[in-house]
């Protein structure tokens, strides 16, 4: 069986890959569990062999492929093609993108998939409420927004800001508003969503200043990068070659946007 979660939502797939492998430790034990990084040049062979032995007690096991998109995507879907009707072995894949042409059997049955795309309008702000109050921090309507706003396209800096409102606030009675968040002394940053918009500005000096602004805020580029990822959608195919190429070295994500935002 092979079970495959992808999309730009980082958060809600990696909760998924997450709870998947927790089930099968519940039901199971960690026994059959074994965790394979596609970046290192041997993990390949050792999920082969892992996935081919036979245990004594035919016990299942789950093998968790980390990066398995940097395998040749012909070798990949050789390795995985066999296990699609196994019954004691399961291959769970998360990735960002869609699978290429020659893994596009991830996308069809038998396989279990779960696509997990960037949540917006209504869906986004019911995620919000959710998980703040999973945290224990009631919101009120206006800072659901508020924060909805700020963190749109960037549901781990929402869970994270989340976490520090639920410390803050504990033990407080009543729903925390908008202007009650200046007051619990979180770092809010109203004007984020409008520089995250400049940098996909027509004009240049805006898009640089924009970029200068968020650095300034001492925000990761990766976290940048990915939330441009996911927002800015004609730029879609540039961000995925752009990612492959931090992902392989060959820059960092610094630098790759700024060679997006001057080309």
């Amino acid at each position: 069986m092979i079970v495959f979660l992808y999309g730009p939502d980082d958060y809600r797939r990696t909760a998924k890959r997450r709870a998947v492998v927790e089930e099968f430790v519940k039901k199971r034990s960690d026994i059959g569990l074994a965790e394979f990084d596609f970046e290192s040049k041997t993990a390949p062979e050792e999920a082969e062999r892992f996935l081919a032995t036979q245990s004594l007690f035919d016990a299942p096991r789950l093998a968790v492929l980390e990066n398995a998109f940097a395998l040749e995507a012909k070798r990949l879907a050789k390795l995985l093609e066999p296990l699609l009707d196994a019954k004691d072995a399961t291959v769970l894949v998360a990735e960002r993108e869609k699978p290429v042409k020659a893994l596009a059997f991830l996308l069809k049955k038998p396989v279990i998939v779960q696509e997990f795309k960037a949540l917006v309008g209504a869906e986004w702000l019911a995620f919000v409420k959710k998980e703040a109050n999973d945290r224990g921090a009631d919101l009120a309507p206006s800072a659901v927004q508020f924060l909805g706003s700020v963190f749109q396209g960037d549901a781990w800096g929402l869970v994270t800001e989340l976490e520090k409102i639920a410390a803050l606030a504990f033990g407080r009675t009543a729903a925390i508003e908008k202007n009650d968040l200046g007051e619990l002394g979180l770092e809010t940053a109203p004007d984020y969503w409008m520089l995250m918009n400049g940098l996909k500005s027509h004009d240049l000096r805006n898009r640089l200043y924009a970029f200068e602004s968020m650095l300034a805020l001492a925000d990761p580029p990766a976290k940048i990068f990915n939330i441009l990822a996911a927002q800015w959608q004609e730029k879609t195919p540039h961000m995925a070659e752009y990612d492959l190429a931090v992902k392989s070295g060959k820059v960092d994500y610094e630098e790759a946007l700024v060679d997006l935002l001057v080309s």
